[in-house]
């Protein structure tokens, strides 16, 4: 069974003859045509990557292409010209090339890019069938209803959003972990004109920092120890589509200026490979610490983070917008029933008081898991204060009055106000000396990061 259906367009007839043979040889389906006209003739939902000259008579390359894409959105296009331009190749990619050859190209140049054209193809596909099956949540809007709140700062959130997605600009979203940053970037990805490309994800915390630019940017098969094939990174799946890179602060610094030159050029080098490959993905990152902070004490590369933050979302944490609680928890509650097939309860208004007393570390994310062991453990049709976790109904946040003890019970310790003030004298006895400030606190210098930036010192 072949591997793959290719068209292949070429006015030349002898090009024309020997790409055919060469892809034939390698086990694909070969058709071919003399001019683009009738190569779409020949086109259809069989063939899975067109293969077109820059240049011919009549119709010419680019508008083959965007009349092929207009009649099959998920065809992956492959442009081959004898006098590449960088105009000719910015216009190519705009009207959704997947990636040109110039000629003259050996064979093994020409079955690399349709290796990864086609196993890009294939990625595109599967999203949608995932998004055909349901897999869409029903939209933009539906990720905008996900970031629950009507505080003035969720609006202020909203607003940017719907503001910066249509336009490929960098975007940095900061805030505290468990805010809901991701679903920020998703929503960003659903407003804008790439929701229907590969919306892809990483995360830099989570992947050891030896094997992430084999992730970030693939690799040629040998190029490592255990390389035993060739392997697409995570730049060229997200080809026409958005690359989702969370905590950017933890990426190594050598690796800091290999994605500099990426988000500059538009170009990337596998590893193992001297081939550069133009890659067209709008880059979206996220983080937890104070990259500012970072960058003073040169774990973070200054220019790095100015192209980052070219626009920036600060997600707030749950204490500064207080006045959200009733609706999340509303909210929360509404979609743990449906997914544990229960009775949604009503919550007492005493209840909803102490939940906002309470300052949040945890954010959104430890008010949803304290809903869900409610639900769980409680399955009662209301939830009373009684309810609540005793660490949350004690709790005061600094300035408000503390929720009244129990006869002969331990005084409430303010926690944040405690680790705060901890933070603040460490600093002074090193002088603000950050990397010895965390030593003597016994945590790493990333830790204190967030930490700092959570209680607003610098």
């Amino acid at each position: 069974m072949p591997r793959a259906t290719i068209l292949i367009a070429e006015d030349d007839l002898s090009v024309l003859q020997a790409v055919g043979d060469v892809l034939q040889d390698a086990g694909y389906e070969v058709l071919r045509a003399p001019s683009g006209r009738e190569a779409l003739l020949k086109l259809s939902e069989a063939v899975q990557l067109l293969i077109t000259d820059l240049w011919m008579p009549g119709m010419d390359g680019l508008a083959l292409l965007t009349e092929a894409k207009q009649r099959h959105p998920l065809l992956e296009v492959l442009l081959i010209t004898g006098n590449a331009t960088v105009p000719s190749a910015i216009q190519a990619m705009k009207a959704g090339a997947f990636d040109y050859l110039t000629k003259p190209f050996t064979p093994p140049d020409l079955l690399d890019v349709v290796e990864r054209a086609l196993e890009h193809q294939r990625m595109r596909q599967e999203i949608a069938r995932w998004r055909s099956a349901g897999g869409d949540d029903d939209g933009a809007e539906s990720q905008i209803q996900n970031l629950i709140g009507r505080s003035p700062k969720m609006e202020a959130v909203y607003d940017t959003i719907r503001r910066v997605a249509p336009f490929k600009s960098t975007v940095l979203v900061t805030g505290e972990s468990g805010t809901g940053k991701e679903m920020v970037v998703r929503a960003i990805h659903e407003f804008s004109p790439r929701k229907n490309a590969p919306f892809i994800a990483i995360n830099c915390a989570a992947v050891p920092s030896n094997l992430m630019e084999s992730e970030l940017f693939g690799h040629e098969k040998g190029a490592f120890t255990g390389a035993a094939s060739k392997t697409l990174g995570y730049f060229e799946a997200s080809h026409h589509g958005t690359l989702f890179i969370d905590e950017v602060g933890e990426l190594d610094v050598n690796l800091q200026a290999k994605l500099l030159r990426v988000l500059e050029t538009g170009c990337i080098t596998p590893v193992g490979s001297t081939r550069e490959r133009t890659v067209d993905v709008r880059v979206l990152a996220a983080t937890n610490t104070d990259l500012q902070m970072a960058v003073d004490d040169k774990l973070f590369r200054s220019d790095l983070f100015y192209r980052l933050n070219v626009v920036r979302i600060d997600m707030p944490p749950l204490r500064e917008r207080l006045e959200d609680i009733p609706l999340l928890v509303r909210n929360l509650l509404q979609r743990l029933c449906d997914e544990h097939h229960l009775a949604v309860p009503d919550v007492e208004d005493k209840a909803l008081e102490a939940l906002q007393r309470y300052p949040w570390p945890g954010n959104v994310r430890e008010l949803r898991n304290m809903l869900e062991s409610i639900l769980i453990l409680g399955q009662k049709p209301v939830i009373t204060e009684v309810d609540l976790p005793e660490f949350v109904r004690r709790a005061a946040l600094p300035g408000t009055a503390s929720h009244p003890s129990t006869p002969g019970a331990l005084p409430a310790i303010d926690l944040d106000a405690a680790e705060k003030t901890t933070i603040e004298k460490a600093l002074r006895q090193t002088n603000g000396d950050r990397s010895r400030a965390a030593q003597l606190l016994n945590v790493s210098v990333r830790t204190l990061y967030r930490k700092m930036a959570r209680y607003g010192l610098r």
